[in-house]
């Protein structure tokens, strides 16, 4: 059915059930604690006793609504079961799922789907910085006022209540994150009420001691940049000498404590040649992979040209893709040959909105039916559920904190009056979660345009695959001056409008 029309009837017919069924077991009793939770953990095996009305609600409403609804999301039970109850990080798997919930009892389900609050806050937690990257969305380096050590621990206490649920995943970055000097301080505050902590750090200030306070801090998760296979393109983009070697070192120390860490790279036109050598780089240093999509804001804003055409950016996507689609397949035949696999498939990372259509095509030339959801996720599974998940996530699964509290939809944007929606210790954090306009219209894909570009209509409002992409809305902000609507012009589905748009910028258009 056409995600337009399933709107258009979930609202009108669907919601309005769902909507009553989900505010009868959204519940918190005094014995039990979350209905919601708990029901959730006896429909995926665990044996919990409940009270006689808990009992009641679970058995008669909880258990079957969760039947149906896995069924027809065709959602696995088992990898459910897996996530929630046998992965470390069920805690975050749980708190996401209540989100999830409780915004369906909200706002009814919609395609893509809005939960009652962020799923992750990417906190840039400083302005400060020891690098000076041509790229940086955050103009780093420049003096202005931070939250305090004190401050930051409120801000955390809020983040631990939000939609009386609480934040399943907290990311810090910068600026550079390891330049305060009580980040381990908040950081280990953090853990105490929020279950997953990452980092995304430039990685020259992790030494072995470093890592090993990282480790003990409780971060589950070390993001390091590194932009190019050798020091020369690295540093010349990083704008320091010695960056790369530290950086690696860096990656090298976090691996050594055993912490889940990963290589991000910004392929820009400087470091495309190099792709292919950053990707054995990961493998080599056994390691992730994250794609970071450029995107001219901030600093970037100066260097439009190191952006990718449509046919480039199609070409990472499809290397980074193939790698994920193979292990996939490799996965697929260890199951079938021994029952399980032990291939870990969620290696390679876009935040690219399109690589989910691009590993959907790919998979597609071996009749197989998988995808990404954008860089979220790479599971089985989520073939089922991609369009519901949605692509770009800015404002509606993700939101960013700047390090004096203000929130913004996505990190990507700019800061200004039109996309600081509120600060966190000043502003009800709910009330903007739940009713800011821009918030809603980075939610809503019927409002995406579509434009005429010689004879042909292109953009994302007209694109099939809105429900699953939507495009990167930072990159529509930034291309069109402010218009969120706008298309995004790094598809390769909107090339003529890239033209276009390179026209008008005075820039060079490559074949």
């Amino acid at each position: 059915m056409n995600p337009d029309l399933e709107n258009i009837l979930l609202s009108k017919t669907v919601n309005p059930i769902l909507r009553r069924i989900v505010q009868r077991i959204d519940r918190y009793c005094p014995e039990d604690g979350s209905l919601l939770i708990n029901s959730l953990r006896i429909f995926l095996g665990e044996d919990l006793e409940l009270c006689d009305r808990c009992r009641r609600l679970c058995e008669g409403l909880a258990i079957p609504f969760y039947e149906l609804g896995s069924r027809a999301l065709h959602v696995d039970k088992d990898f459910m079961r897996k996530r929630f109850i046998e992965d470390k990080y069920g805690e975050a798997w749980f708190k996401g799922f209540a989100l999830m919930m409780r915004g369906i009892g909200k706002y009814g389900i919609r395609i893509p789907f809005t939960p009652a609050g962020p799923f992750e806050v990417v906190w840039n937690f400083t302005y400060k910085c020891n690098l000076r990257c041509k790229h940086c969305y955050e103009d780093a380096g420049r003096r202005r006022p931070e939250l305090s050590t004190e401050e930051a621990k409120k801000v955390i206490d809020v983040f631990s209540e939000i939609a009386y649920v609480g934040l399943p995943a907290l990311s810090f970055s910068g600026g550079e994150p390891l330049v305060r000097e009580d980040f381990f301080e908040v950081a280990s505050y953090a853990k105490g009420k929020i279950p997953y902590i990452s980092i995304a750090s430039n990685g020259i200030l992790i030494t072995k001691e470093v890592a090993a306070k990282l480790k003990r801090c409780g971060v589950e998760y070390v993001e390091v940049s590194i932009d190019g296979a050798s020091a020369k393109t690295h540093d010349w983009f990083r704008g320091v000498s010695g960056a790369f070697e530290r950086a690696i070192e860096g990656v090298r120390n976090c691996v050594k404590e055993g912490i889940d860490t990963c290589i991000a790279s910004v392929i820009q036109r400087e470091n495309l040649s190099e792709l292919e050598e950053i990707l054995e780089l990961a493998e080599e240093l056994g390691v992730r992979f994250m794609h970071f999509n450029y995107i001219p804001t901030g600093r970037a804003k100066a260097y439009v040209e190191l952006d990718l055409t449509p046919r480039e950016r199609l070409k990472v996507l499809e290397t980074i893709g193939g790698k994920i689609v193979n292990l996939y397949l490799k996965a697929k035949e260890e199951e079938l040959e021994k029952g399980e696999s032990s291939v870990k498939v969620d290696r390679y990372f876009s935040t690219c909105p399109q690589y989910a259509c691009v590993v959907k095509d790919l998979a597609q030339r071996f009749g197989e039916r998988f995808t990404v959801a954008a860089h979220y996720g790479a599971k089985k599974g989520v073939e089922n559920v991609a369009h519901f998940l949605g692509g770009c996530g800015a404002g509606r699964l993700y939101i960013a904190l700047e390090p004096n509290g203000d929130i913004k939809p996505c990190v990507f944007f700019p800061t200004n009056a039109e996309t600081v929606l509120g600060n966190i210790l000043r502003d009800d954090f709910e009330k903007i979660w739940d009713t800011d306009p821009l918030l809603w219209k980075l939610r809503s894909r019927e409002d995406l345009k579509t434009y005429t570009v010689n004879g042909k209509e292109v953009g994302c409002g007209s694109c099939p695959e809105k429900y699953i992409c939507g495009g990167c809305r930072a990159r529509a902000y930034s291309y069109f001056n402010g218009d969120v609507t706008a298309p995004d012009i790094g598809c390769i589905r909107n090339e003529s409008l890239w033209r276009k748009v390179m026209e008008l910028y005075n820039l060079k258009v490559y074949a």
